[in-house]
């Protein structure tokens, strides 16, 4: 009797595993795709304007380009980290 080397066990494994799948996935968009969603309510303000600016500009990456989302998260970041550093310099 020879053994199965493990690298041979994975593959037929795998293979197995994928037999039943589909060859084309569907061509109906799901229930529920990002197109057919609803607006989403207003955000609920979180008490510091800074902050709240900062989701705003979030709100607009619903329909920039993906190319376009790293600036605006590098942005938000940036705006955040400086509210996060001037924590508590108002109070006495």
């Amino acid at each position: 009797m020879t053994e199965q080397q493990p690298e041979d066990a994975f593959e037929d494994a795998f293979d197995d595993a994928f037999d039943d799948a589909p060859e084309e996935a569907p061509q109906d968009a799901p229930e529920g795709a990002p197109e057919d969603a609803p607006e989403e309510s207003p955000r609920e303000a979180t008490g510091h304007p800074a902050v709240d600016e900062v989701l705003r500009s979030l709100d607009a990456l619903r329909d920039a380009p993906v190319d376009e989302h790293v600036a605006v998260f590098e942005s938000a970041h940036e705006q955040l980290r400086r509210t996060l550093q001037g924590a508590g310099d108002d109070e006495s």
